[in-house]
């Protein structure tokens, strides 16, 4: 009796188990960092690759480079294999659609809806909130967020693999509407140069310089100048991101944003106290770049680099260093913290 009680205990533990295990699955999370994300799909025991293919709108061939296989795309998957598909900002939708699932990311320590809007296109932040049922601005470790959508079988590549039986399905003759074409009167643009006054920058006897911009080479195609932000047109007000921002939103739109995480320390400038022009120096970032710089504060402020970073004393390991008026600007009292960097290239 005792025996077929604990049977039945053990029995309802699994069936527990297995409902977790299903539901667990059914969650489209993100796994690893810019730019290389991906979710994991789990085939049921009645997939193929060929079927994830037109599930996800990905084309076979991209699925088997990424996933690192090589099979028959009809051959039916054992039931459990995980099958990485690949996410991007053309296929991660900003607004749920007909078949999208959703897509979750798991909050760790240093995480905000700021950043996570940052990392995934600039999602609006009052969208997360609605999805999420989020009544505040607050998350908390190991919380599920969506952050976006996922182009599914009812649209995109999947309806186009779809194929025609000629005994029961007959394709709609194509009409072609000609399209009216509006002259568009184009106004010619006009470069104008930037001059900024270097600052003096100190760190240890070490005085840095401001990097004079590379000759610049002729183009094929114009492209209109960037708006740039003279000193004229800003004011100096605390708790804005400085007097680069407005140089931070107004990128070329053939630019990718990137995005970087790491430790960070200062160095002295007597710029920035006053008119809010904050500095960084930085490996691998072309100089006059215009970041944006966020801290565990949560505060952020937008720098110009100045070159990279200088062979000194506890410069190793370090992502970055800001000017210490930017540093003030972010709150940070400590010397050696942690940032969250983005910028456009």
């Amino acid at each position: 009796m005792l025996i077929s009680e604990n049977m039945k205990k053990c029995n309802w533990l699994i069936a527990c188990l297995f409902v977790l295990s299903v539901n667990a699955q059914e969650k489209l999370v993100i796994v690893g960092k810019a730019p290389d994300m991906h979710v994991v799909h789990m085939a049921n025991g009645s997939e193929s690759l060929q079927n994830i293919s037109n599930l996800f709108g990905q084309s076979v061939s991209k699925l088997s480079k990424y996933n690192r296989i090589n099979i028959n795309a009809s051959v039916t998957l054992p039931k459990g294999t995980a099958v990485k598909i690949p996410l991007t900002k053309d296929n991660l939708l900003q607004q749920p659609g007909e078949g999208s699932g959703p897509v979750y990311h798991i909050i760790k320590k240093g995480d905000n809806l700021y950043r996570l809007s940052q990392i995934y296109n600039k999602v609006p932040i009052t969208s997360m909130k609605e999805w999420n049922n989020m009544k505040k601005d607050i998350v908390k470790n190991g919380q599920y967020v969506i952050v976006g959508y996922m182009v599914n079988a009812s649209i995109g590549t999947a309806v186009a693999t779809k194929k025609q039986d000629p005994k029961t399905e007959t394709p709609a003759p194509a009409v072609t509407v000609p399209e009216k074409k509006t002259p568009v009167k184009r106004e010619p643009v006009t470069a104008k140069p930037v001059t900024i006054d270097p600052p003096a920058v100190v760190d240890g006897g070490l005085v840095v310089k401001e990097t004079k911009p590379a000759e610049e080479k002729k183009a094929v195609v114009t492209v209109p100048a960037k708006k740039e932000i003279s000193s004229s047109d800003y004011t100096p007000k605390e708790g804005d991101e400085g007097f680069f921002a407005g140089n931070y939103t107004e990128h070329p739109k053939e630019q990718s944003q990137q995005f970087h995480s790491g430790d960070a320390a200062t160095f002295k400038s007597i710029s920035g106290w006053t008119d809010r022009k904050y500095y960084v120096l930085m490996n691998d970032v072309a100089p006059k770049t215009i970041v944006r710089i966020t801290g565990t504060t949560n505060k952020s402020i937008c720098a110009m680099v100045l070159g990279p970073l200088q062979e000194t004393k506890g410069a190793s390991g370090l992502l970055l260093r800001v000017s210490n008026s930017a540093a003030s600007a972010l709150g940070i009292t400590d010397a050696k913290f942690t940032v969250t960097v983005t910028y456009f290239e």
